[in-house]
């Protein structure tokens, strides 16, 4: 009977014990809004079943992973968190940053990466296109440039030929007028040189 009470006693110890941990552990936790935070960086970190090292370790966490925070215990350094597997635990508060990690910066980056060379090669190709756009005109405007001097030595040539047209037709109206003017001479001496003849004179004896 002494047994049974010593044991009792002790069982009833031993509840409340683990009722008052249970309470100060309820007293250290400060709750904590559900924000995203990540694993540090060159690291990965055991999530354990409470907060502490004593507690059952559940898995492990892959250095930067996000995680979900649910609360924090400033005592014990940890804090409660969702991994990405969905699994509920703690882990070494050492070990969480508020910053997105490399590893959840190198897709993005590499993404824009990526569009920032699409958007450079689109570029390139415009620029190329703008450029054999210029050299077409620039040929074009070659071509007009040679017709345009063809076309003024070919004005040039016609008026020296209308010149020299007006030239000859003016020494051909210059031929003829001194052709008549002495041919008019010629035939006035002709006649001065031609004697009249005398007129008889029925009057005579």
């Amino acid at each position: 009977m002494t047994k049974f009470f010593l044991q009792l006693v002790g069982l009833s110890l031993l509840a409340g014990l683990m009722l008052s941990q249970a309470n100060a552990q309820d007293n250290q936790t400060e709750s904590a809004s559900d924000t995203t935070v990540y694993i540090s960086d060159d690291l990965y970190t055991f999530i354990h079943a409470g907060p502490g090292r004593n507690y059952r370790i559940l898995g492990s966490v892959v250095a930067g992973t996000a995680v979900t925070l649910l609360q924090r215990n400033d005592e014990e350094g940890f804090v409660e968190i969702i991994d990405d597997k969905e699994r509920t635990g703690w882990v070494d508060n050492r070990f969480i940053s508020d910053t997105p990690s490399v590893r959840e910066s190198v897709p993005q980056l590499e993404q824009s990466l990526q569009q920032a060379q699409a958007d450079l090669e689109q570029t390139q190709q415009q620029n190329d296109l703008l450029n054999q756009q210029i050299l077409d005109l620039s040929s074009r405007n070659e071509q007009l440039q040679t017709r345009l001097q063809e076309i003024q030595q070919q004005h040039g040539e016609l008026q020296q030929q209308l010149a020299n047209i007006d030239n000859k037709i003016q020494i051909e109206w210059l031929t003829r007028g001194g052709i008549i003017a002495l041919g008019g001479l010629i035939l006035g001496v002709i006649l001065m040189l031609i004697p009249r003849k005398r007129r008889r004179n029925d009057n005579w004896m």
